[in-house]
């Protein structure tokens, strides 16, 4: 990097995520080499990170030249030692240097807190924010039933995180549910305890006096994310607002009160009561989207849908079959390819049941023995959310597969399905935005507190996701299971059609399920800060080796991949045997994409007013 000019050279413009601080090295500290800093605590796009603003910094690369700057981080000045301990003092004290975490939405997917395939966080669980999310003892708040609309004025249960089964994973401080609370057990105070310290911090506990063991559980209790503890060195009681039990040879948690908003632990309340057939409602029309809440959550591989069966009435997906029955899809992926001699032809093909696929998609790995997760998606024409440029959008309720439901009057979800033109081209770029998708990592679909810093650009910005979460990618199949994928079949065939519509065929759509958002924004009313933020979507898509080719509508996230470029299935489509001319035709490839990459980041910079943002 340069050397630092003035605030107005660096185009501040009313900015307010800034870098401000400046660090003097040690006379005698190393050179820092560029783009080899320690890794310290990042993102996983591996990009330096801070969790707050005042955490990154400008450092002098050469200690003797005091201009001659980049851009690090707290925890990589940890890491290198120089000086840490004083600037800490000066510049952080007392506030805790901690790790990159995923920010949760809503929780708006279900499935019973005890069920063996249970994920951590648990789903349900509500993101109490980074001051009790980074602590390790913190307890999960999960929804309760029965609370569809807004904030819930009470949480059903609470959960701890869970304690790694390998001794030698690291975990200062997790409880354990104690599952046979009755008197026979242990007792805290007479009642017996919900949880149990683990074995890890147990272990902290050996060979300390009294006194320590009462400070640190105290500590740890305080460190919780609830008011209403009891704890002593086996474990942890909670207790109900108003029932305050004698704290004398037990710690308590020194919060502040609790608000009309808390959890009551197991409610009576929060449990589904059984419906009086005298109150029964008519069925639920499961085609409306009234009242169902949007999914923002990522769906879990392990519970993603192998089979769709879409209610399509209106046939919009071009089916010709009776309107009143389920069409039946697929979920297929494209597995990234593996780079290397042995894959000099470039992406093998995928088999599937007698249909050979050119476009290299897969079946996804399961456990065969284990049951097919069935989905239901419902379209009606007159839930279609817009017209992209290769596909028509639609507002679509989900029924997710058992055991996952939804915190809704129908256990559904909304989702946006993209179905293709009927034309050859629009079919091509929905499989092409099905393969952009399967290329991006699952961090980029995720957000995460703190800040990045992403070159060229050295302001801070929010570590946002670059695209939807994406639900998957499916092909209608017949009544034998074999695939119909016209597409495939002609692929060949129609290499040579024009774009546009000028090439209409029957085929039955595809469907690519994925999270509603993506509006597009107005730049000219936006802040520096603001689009610098849209911007940094471009910046970390070229990053991971993926150009969009259609920036024509800023937005917070990157919604169109139809005329995506990825360079690893560009770099698996040379196909030259020999080593030294293949690795001549990469080169060439990735030199090709490189000045796309350029181009499209000229172009995202005028539709974004950024011209003259001085990076």
């Amino acid at each position: 990097m340069p050397a630092r000019g003035s605030d107005e050279d660096f185009g501040f413009q009313g900015r307010t995520r800034v870098i401000s601080l400046i660090i003097d090295r040690d006379p005698d500290g190393p050179f820092l080499e560029k783009d080899k800093g320690p890794v310290a605590n990042r993102t996983p796009n591996g990009l330096v990170w801070g969790h707050e603003v005042n955490e990154l910094f400008f450092i002098p690369r050469d200690p003797g030249i005091p201009g001659y700057v980049t851009v690090w981080s707290r925890s990589m000045l940890k890491t290198l030692g120089e000086q840490y301990d004083e600037l800490e003092k000066k510049h952080w004290q007392k506030v805790p240097l901690v790790s990159p975490r995923i920010i949760r939405p809503w929780p708006v997917l279900k499935l019973p807190i005890d069920h063996p395939a249970q994920i951590d966080p648990p789903f349900g669980a509500v993101d109490e924010g980074c001051e009790f999310e980074h602590s390790d003892c913190m307890l999960y708040r999960i929804r309760a039933d029965g609370c569809f609309n807004g904030p819930p004025k009470f949480l059903s249960k609470k959960v701890p995180r869970r304690c790694p089964s390998n001794r030698s994973e690291p975990c200062t401080t997790r409880l354990i549910r104690n599952n046979s609370p009755d008197d026979s057990g242990p007792t805290l105070q007479g009642q017996p305890y919900e949880f149990f310290w683990c074995e890890h911090f147990r272990s902290k506990l050996e060979g300390k006096s009294h006194d320590d063991i009462a400070d640190l559980v105290a500590k740890t209790v305080y460190d919780m994310s609830e008011p209403n503890v009891i704890a002593d060195h086996i474990g942890v009681r909670l207790f109900k607002r108003g029932a305050a039990p004698d704290s004398s040879n037990a710690s308590r948690a020194t919060s502040s009160p609790c608000t009309s908003q808390e959890m009551h632990v197991d409610s009576e309340a929060a449990e589904k009561p059984e419906p009086n057939k005298a109150d029964e409602k008519p069925a639920a029309d499961l085609f409306s989207t009234k009242g169902l809440p949007k999914l923002e959550e990522a769906i879990p591989e392990a519970f993603l849908p192998d089979i769709l069966l879409v209610h399509d009435p209106d046939r919009t997906t071009q089916h010709a079959s009776n309107p009143n029955e389920p069409i039946k899809y697929r979920r297929v992926i494209y597995p990234l390819p593996q780079l290397g001699v042995e894959e000099a032809n470039g992406v093998k093909t995928a088999e599937h049941e007698g249909l050979q696929s050119p476009t290299g998609y897969a079946l996804p790995p399961r456990d065969p023995e284990a049951e097919e997760r069935v989905a239901h998606l419902h379209l009606r024409q007159k839930s279609r959310l817009g017209r992209g440029n290769h596909s028509f959008v639609y507002h679509a309720p989900l029924t997710l597969p058992p055991p996952l439901s939804a915190y809704s009057p129908t256990g559904q979800v909304t989702v946006a399905a993209k179905l293709a033109f009927p034309c050859c081209s629009a079919h091509a770029l929905l499989h092409n935005e099905a393969r952009a998708y399967s290329a991006l990592p699952e961090d980029a679909q995720h957000e995460y507190c703190g800040y990045n810093i992403i070159p060229p650009c050295y302001f801070p910005v929010p570590v946002v996701p670059i695209a939807p979460k994406f639900y998957g990618f499916y092909l209608p199949v017949d009544k034998d299971g074999k695939f119909m994928d016209e597409f495939a079949l002609h692929e060949k065939e129609h290499r040579r059609c024009p774009g546009g519509d000028s090439c209409r065929v029957p085929w039955i759509s595809p469907i690519l399920l994925m999270e509603e958002c993506g509006k597009p924004v107005k730049p000219h009313k936006f802040t520096m800060d603001q689009r610098t933020e849209c911007f940094s979507l471009i910046l970390r898509l070229h990053d991971l080796g993926i150009t969009q080719n259609s920036f024509f509508t800023p937005s917070f996230r990157i919604i169109d991949f139809g005329r995506a470029r990825v360079l690893t299935y560009l770099l698996a489509d040379v196909k030259e045997a020999d080593p030294d001319k293949r690795k001549e035709a990469y080169k060439g490839v990735a030199r090709q994409l490189h000045s796309e990459m350029h181009e499209e980041e000229k172009l995202a910079r005028g539709q974004l007013l950024l011209e003259f943002c001085q990076f």
